[in-house]
């Protein structure tokens, strides 16, 4: 009896520590890819706004945060609530770097005509293209001074000047400075009055962003719209859970509360879509 007990004691034994090991490998190669994507992704976010950060120190910091924040919120609240966190917490840079540029490239395109006019003037007064821009990166704000200065950087390291304006472009990926960088090249190759040329580009801008303003002012309700019907389930699901646990329960125990969960996430995500093409105009 007492040898049967052992078996079966040194058989469980075993296969915790199977099960344990291939978790663990498991466990360490999900660990590795998503550091990797981490390292790459957030690299590259960096590079487009001109943060000279360490990616690697970013990424310390995350994990650090996400384990001093675990206990905290395992205790105070929940499993589900803590595993809820831990995603978001992973999920945070795909999020804030891509808005970070958005913003950064907002500002930049709203700086843009009066650096168009302010390149013109200096075009105007005798100077060449390299002194004209820069001017604009002693006299203009930022950011849009700290791009033109990475272009001159650029250009000084031997770089060409319309190789440089061309990853000043694709940094932002806005097709306003695609248009810049085209009729600086025209002007360059077949000649022509580049003054007039930005003059006319930069009152373009300006027309152009009075109606985008036009236009978000007419779809903002559309996009709070679209907030409420994401955000709003999220809260009423939670306070129904506080008040109800036992019913609400059911809907993480449970195969049908599974299937209703995924419905309702599907629908969220359905209309969330589905308001911001509607209220994307694009001009």
């Amino acid at each position: 009896m007492n040898l049967e007990i052992l078996s079966i004691v040194l058989l469980a034994s075993l296969c915790l520590f199977l099960g344990g090991y291939v978790a663990a490998r498991i466990f360490r190669n999900l660990f590795s890819i998503y550091r990797e994507n981490f390292l790459e992704s957030v690299d590259r976010g960096l590079q487009d706004i001109l943060l000279y950060m360490n990616p690697k120190q970013l990424f310390v910091i995350q994990m650090s945060i996400m384990v001093l924040i675990m206990p905290i919120i395992f205790f105070t609240f929940n499993a589900y609530v803590m595993i809820g966190v831990v995603v978001a917490i992973l999920a945070l840079p795909r999020f804030l770097l891509p808005m970070m540029k958005n913003h950064r490239n907002n500002l930049l395109i709203a700086q843009l005509p009066d650096t168009l006019s302010s390149l013109g003037s200096s075009l105007r007064s005798g100077l060449n293209l390299v002194q004209a821009l820069q001017q604009i990166v002693k006299n203009q704000p930022q950011p849009i001074s700290q791009e033109f200065a990475q272009v001159l950087i650029e250009y000084r390291m031997g770089k060409d000047l319309n190789d440089s304006l061309d990853s000043f472009a694709d940094r932002t990926g806005r097709e306003e400075f695609v248009i810049l960088n085209s009729s600086i090249k025209i002007a360059r190759a077949v000649g022509g009055n580049l003054s007039t040329t930005l003059d006319a580009l930069s009152e373009t801008l300006r027309e152009k962003a009075k109606l985008e303003g036009k236009v978000n002012a007419l779809t903002s309700m559309g996009r709070a719209q679209g907030w409420v019907a994401t955000i709003l389930p999220v809260f009423m699901g939670y306070a129904m859970y506080r008040m109800e646990p036992s019913a609400m329960g059911k809907l993480f125990t449970t195969l049908g509360g599974w299937i209703w969960l995924s419905i309702a996430i599907t629908l969220i995500v359905m209309a969330t879509i589905t308001i911001r093409k509607m209220v994307n105009i694009n001009v």
